[in-house]
């Protein structure tokens, strides 16, 4: 059973390590996107929200509240480990407990 989620483990790494990859790379693009025009991109973060905008001397284009996919996959890559960490420990723990002989 133990390889069994190791192995669910390294599917959903696999899987989450690249999007995270993909999304901040997204972020860097819209980031650039501003600059062929000579504005500023401005960002605000907050939890797992943000507001980009863009700023040249006295105009601002203000931006959208938007969701933070970086922050969330990031997050729920840890989760993943975390639990997995936390339930292997788990049982090792178990294993290593002295087995108690039982009356008759």
């Amino acid at each position: 059973m133990k390889w069994v989620s190791l192995l669910e483990v390294l599917v959903v790494n696999a899987a989450l390590i690249p999007l995270l990859a993909l999304i901040t790379e997204n972020y860097s693009l819209r980031a650039a996107y501003w600059v062929p025009e000579g504005f500023a991109s401005t960002t605000v973060r907050y939890p797992f929200f943000f507001i980009t905008s863009a700023v040249k001397s006295s105009t601002r284009i203000p931006g959208l509240l938007s969701v933070d996919w970086q922050q969330v996959v990031l997050v729920v890559l840890v989760l993943t480990d975390a639990v997995y960490l936390w339930s292997s420990l788990k049982s090792g723990r178990r294993r290593e407990a002295p087995q108690t002989a039982q009356a008759p």
